[in-house]
């Protein structure tokens, strides 16, 4: 008994280095199957466009927008562009929104907690017209009214009424289409307004409720209305609206 108590324990002091060594480096095993990424660190795409929201009057410059996404939280950045640079710092969703850019090439540069380098994030920009100077480009392939008065509608025709019409400009933006009416024969510009459309091209509708005097001794009236494009020199008439006087 006397052997197999001492074999047991030289086998135990042998085993305790080892038993030892394997204890100390298994925190380092672990950690290896620990993400390393702290917060605050570089996400995985950090984005930054140029939008073109709108514009002035035809002809006039394009508004834009400096957008950024996916940016650490509160993250300080330093935007680079054509004209200008700023220092700002992006909000809790890692966006932040600049209005009033001119068009041009943007650059934002940020320093990402526990990064050695700065980052530097080139802005997507949409191009500018024909002569590169961002300038209004809205064109338009369309106009059309169409009548929206019942025809044949009957009326005292001693007492004013009124005729309806959908005007309808397809454009191809982004930028204002100036418009205005006239109604009959007449050339006074009547409700006039304006119609902005986006990027793309896009249909708005216009209605258009014309005012038609008494005409006391007729047996019909017959009018039109006519919607005019003055920027693009363009116009479109209505077909003829009869109106059926009452018999008495």
């Amino acid at each position: 008994m006397n052997r197999q108590t001492d074999r047991h324990r030289r086998l135990l002091l042998l085993a305790a280095p080892l038993l030892a060594s394997m204890v100390g480096l298994t925190p380092a095993f672990a950690a290896q199957g620990r993400p390393q990424t702290e917060p605050g660190a570089v996400p995985a795409a950090p984005s930054c466009e140029l939008v073109a929201v709108g514009s002035g009057k035809p002809g006039g410059d394009i508004r834009y927008k400096l957008h950024l996404g996916g940016f650490p939280a509160k993250q300080a950045v330093r935007v680079d562009g054509p004209k200008a640079s700023f220092r700002a710092t992006v909000n809790g969703k890692g966006e932040l929104d600049r209005q009033g850019v001119t068009h041009g090439a943007y650059r934002v540069t940020f320093k990402a907690r526990g990064a050695q380098q700065d980052v530097r994030v080139t802005c997507a920009a949409p191009p500018a017209d024909e002569q590169g100077s961002g300038k209004q480009s809205v064109k338009v392939g369309k106009v059309e009214v169409v009548v929206l008065t019942p025809p044949g509608t009957v009326i005292d025709c001693a007492k004013p009424t009124t005729a309806e019409f959908d005007g309808k400009i397809t454009a191809t933006g982004p930028g204002k289409v100036r418009f205005h009416w006239t109604f009959a024969g007449g050339s006074k510009p009547v409700s006039p307004g304006s119609a902005d459309f986006p990027a793309g091209t896009t249909t708005q509708a216009l209605l258009h409720v014309a005012d038609v005097p008494a005409r006391p001794n007729a047996s019909t009236v017959t009018v039109f209305a006519t919607l005019h494009l003055p920027d693009q020199k363009m116009s479109a008439r209505s077909g003829p609206v009869t109106f059926t006087c009452e018999k008495k």
